[in-house]
């Protein structure tokens, strides 16, 4: 489970901007250079029409105080000119941040992708000292996030400081040096004493502001991955749904769903409970500020010092300065979600390039042969699985790997595929297409056409029909263009049988096959396995499984030893039907009971050619036990 890295603001200012500038300096971001330039020119039209809002307070105020109606109807007119225009930009301005933001966001959603996806970087990520969870969550919600709230916080802060600069002249040209008189006593107040007190009221409020509600960021930080955990649960009961249904496992699965509900509704609460905290200060906070210019102010207005016009447009000044000072504390809930959403961001970019730096053996491509060299597998642990291992497999052959479980089977395939990084040697493919087939297919959404076809486009029906019939699959015919979640549809024997017919319809170089044939029982094995061979001549075929009916499928074997130097026996050590012989095992008369109980157990392999695969061995063992066994 990831936790969030402790960085200084160095580092956190250079990991940020490594986020940001990809997009602004890629040749796709030229039309929403062009654009976020319109936004800057419209930003700055917003704060020049608040600041005709402003004088126009104080021309329209004064109208109503000297009961100029003419001049109140003017303003009216004045008005109505700057409301008009006002509302073409905030329009127009709003529709072009979206469009910029949802190219920034399509770049950047394919950015990580191709990165996630490049280099077996989504595999090797569970490797990494700082495993990231829920990587989907990063890509579609995280990413959305950052966008929205980098650019919107970005041009908000912007404009405050344009505002700011803008009416804190204002201010100060409305704030002169003037003598206020409180009863007997005189106060004298400077040049610029409303700006003054802005900028002290606002520093205040913010200093507060970030000591009440700065554990609102690690609050926010957890509850996106708190979410994500239930999200991630809910799905897993979806996908497993027969299963968790057969073990009668309801009750298990809604106490753990409940226990990480309960994770989600504690953080809430928590988040509750500071946000209370921020709320109650930041609005006594927003609303004393509304107040405060006119108390300043009033005793000048009632000493007939400044109009009614004066006092309305120092109030909307201050208001404005103080707005623009306050930003911090007006947008302190969504700055701390975007902190959470650029940690989280910050992280998941640095767990990848890690990733994306974890080696494995470089897989050559050259020739005709699929060849092993050298090769020395460890479990993540340390412990050894293999040393030394070597084979040579040419077009046509056909190679059966075997071995108890635990041994390290489906690890020397995924060392074969160059993603186990705990592996040295070397490994050759030959050139052409590279198929593995798991015990458990993946099985695309979309059509069951587009499931048999993948990785390839699907193929037209005079090419893919005669295939799904002899991979018994006639049964589909009628469903080939019908979209569904066909992982759940069909049962793991059907989805098998889809993933031999697709390996015969793409016709690979080579075809990995990790258990392929678990599921269906051995007479359907034979002949998908027959298939299989009539239409791979020339292909190259590597196998895992524990049927010894394999056996009469391949023509050389890699076994397991115990002093973990895996052994080839090549086709000049086969029998007839390629099952492959040791005399030892064989029973006979000069058998002893312990070797005979053993051959019993499975312990010792037996590699006798018969005419049915069975028959033969069931003879020898009634013969040995003094029958007949015609």
């Amino acid at each position: 489970m990831s936790k969030e890295k402790k960085r200084t603001m160095g580092e956190y200012l250079v990991a940020f901007m490594r986020l940001i500038t990809p997009f602004w300096r890629s040749k796709e971001s030229r039309s929403c250079r062009f654009l976020l330039l319109m936004v800057f020119i419209f930003s700055g039209l917003s704060v020049f029409i608040a600041k005709q809002v402003n004088t126009w307070y104080n021309d329209f105020y004064n109208s109503l105080q000297e009961y100029d109606i003419d001049a109140f109807w003017s303003e009216m007119v004045i008005f109505c000119v700057i409301a008009t225009f006002h509302v073409y930009v905030a329009v127009t301005n709003a529709y072009v941040k979206q469009k910029i933001m949802i190219e920034w966001r399509h770049w950047l959603s394919t950015h990580f992708m191709r990165k996630w996806l490049s280099n077996g970087v989504f595999y090797k990520m569970q490797f990494s000292e700082a495993q990231t969870d829920n990587p989907d969550q990063r890509i579609a919600a995280d990413l959305d996030e950052f966008v929205s709230l980098t650019f919107s916080l970005t041009i908000e802060i912007l404009t405050s400081l344009a505002m700011l600069v803008t009416f804190f002249s204002v201010l100060w040209e409305l704030s002169a040096a003037v003598d206020m008189h409180i009863g007997d006593t005189v106060i004298h107040l400077p040049d610029g004493y409303l700006c003054y007190l802005a900028v002290i009221y606002a520093a205040i409020g913010t200093v507060l502001t970030f000591i009440i509600g700065r554990p609102l960021i690690r609050l926010n930080f957890r509850q996106q991955r708190v979410e994500a955990d239930y999200r991630f649960s809910l799905v897993r009961i979806r996908e497993n749904a027969e299963s968790i249904a057969m073990y009668r496992g309801t009750k298990e699965e809604g106490v753990y769903l409940e226990e990480r509900f309960g994770q989600v509704v504690k953080n809430v609460y928590n988040i509750m409970l500071k946000s209370v905290h921020v709320g109650f200060f930041s609005l006594s906070y927003n609303q004393a500020s509304v107040v405060f210019p006119f108390i300043i102010s009033s005793p000048l207005y009632f000493a007939k010092t400044i109009t009614l016009g004066s006092l309305i447009q120092i109030s909307s000044a201050f208001g404005r300065v103080q707005d623009s000072l306050s930003t911090l504390i007006n947008n302190f809930a969504s700055l701390a979600r975007w902190k959470s959403v650029i940690d989280r961001l910050v992280q998941y970019n640095e767990n990848m390039e890690e990733a994306a730096g974890i080696t494995t053996i470089p897989v050559d491509e050259a020739g005709t042969v699929l060849a092993a060299e050298g090769l020395s597998i460890t479990s993540p642990d340390g412990r050894q699985l293999m040393l030394d291992g070597n084979f040579k497999l040419r077009p046509g052959d056909a190679m059966l790997i075997r071995g108890p479980s635990g041994c390290g089977k489906t690890t020397l395939f995924r060392t074969l595929a160059g993603l186990w990084p705990y592996a040295t040697g070397r490994i050759n493919y030959p050139l052409g297409e590279v198929l593995f087939l798991s015990q458990r297919p993946y099985i695309p959404l979309g059509t069951l056409r587009r499931a048999i076809c993948y990785p390839h486009a699907p193929l037209p029906d005079h090419v893919i029909l005669p295939v799904i019939e002899q991979t018994h699959l006639g049964h589909l015919v009628q469903k080939l263009d019908i979209e569904g979640n066909w992982g759940q549809i069909l049962s793991l024997g059907e989805q098998q049988r889809v993933a031999f017919a697709r390996a015969i319809l793409l016709h690979p170089q080579v075809v990995f096959m990790d258990e392929a044939s678990s599921a269906v029982d051995e007479d359907l094995e034979n002949s998908l396995y027959t298939e299989l061979r009539n239409h791979l001549t020339s292909s190259i075929i590597v196998s895992v499984g524990h049927r010894s009916t394999l056996k009469r499928f391949h023509n050389c074997c890699l076994e397991w030893a115990e002093d973990l130097n895996w052994n080839m026996v090549d086709s000049a050590e086969y029998a007839e039907e390629g099952c492959f012989t040791d005399k030892k095992a064989v029973p006979d008369e000069h058998m002893d009971d312990e070797s005979f109980e053993r051959y019993r157990a499975g312990s010792v392999y037996t590699k006798e050619h018969t005419e049915s695969g069975r028959t033969s061995i069931l003879r020898r063992l009634l013969e040995f036990l003094g029958r007949d066994g015609r």
